[in-house]
């Protein structure tokens, strides 16, 4: 799981570059179709690292509800949290 959120993350840095290069181009030229482009630039701008926020929140409390406790202890695995409770 933690090379998929890895390369979701590269993907949302990469359409955030996007949007701020367009956002910029947009900026910069004058066309009819321009302020519209870049008012939905912006908002997405907004919006993107928003949802990705959401996802993690989600996904953090989804992982807290399953009762999996050795998902965000790194270099851990279930083996290795059964053998340590039986030593308590």
């Amino acid at each position: 799981m933690k090379k998929t959120k890895q390369i979701l993350a590269i993907i949302c840095i990469v359409i955030l570059l996007g949007l701020y290069i367009a956002t910029f181009i947009m900026a910069l030229t004058d066309n009819s179709a321009t302020m519209f482009m870049f008012k939905g630039c912006v908002a997405c701008t907004i919006f993107v690292p928003v949802v990705a926020y959401v996802y993690l929140c989600l996904h953090r409390y989804a992982m807290g509800r399953s009762g999996r406790k050795d998902y965000y202890s790194p270099g851990s695995s279930a083996g290795d949290n059964e053998a340590s409770d039986d030593k308590q």
